[in-house]
């Protein structure tokens, strides 16, 4: 079994700090807006302490455990994904039953110069990465030379 690329974790955290940012910034909006009435200010407070605590939470404990816990190979004949600790997921995804083969790179992904592989089937669809380049090639190429 592989593991995804190291630089996964640091990919995820900068992911979760835009995705708080931004939470933060429409609580600041909330909060100084004047058509919110005084009393639901201290909701507004509530919210945005509750948002910075799960991104801290998520940043420094549920991200470094999602990559420990995860594992992915590429055999002959099938993909399967292993994930978790206390629950454990393994999923088989068939190469003969796999429809198409996407790699992605979004503007976050491009700055770690990792990708994102999404094979999908007729019920399901399964992303698996960030994988680095080289990664990301040859489980495509894998999947595309098994098609033919």
């Amino acid at each position: 079994m592989r593991r995804l690329d190291k630089r996964a974790v640091l990919f995820w955290q900068v992911e979760n700090a835009v995705g708080a940012a931004v939470v933060l910034v429409l609580c600041a909006v909330l909060s100084l807006t004047s058509f919110i009435p005084p009393d639901w200010q201290r909701w507004v407070h509530i919210l945005t302490i509750a948002a910075l605590v799960f991104a801290l939470l998520d940043a420094l404990v549920l991200i470094p455990r999602r990559y420990r816990y995860y594992r992915y190979t590429l055999t002959s004949s099938c993909i399967v994904v292993e994930q978790g600790h206390w629950w454990k997921r393994r999923q088989v995804y068939p190469l003969s039953r796999i429809l198409y083969c996407e790699t992605r790179q979004g503007p976050i992904l491009s700055w770690f110069n990792l990708f994102t592989v999404r094979a999908a089937t007729i019920v399901d669809s399964r992303s698996i990465g960030p994988l680095s380049k080289a990664e990301a090639d040859r489980f495509e190429k894998h999947i595309r030379e098994y098609a033919e």
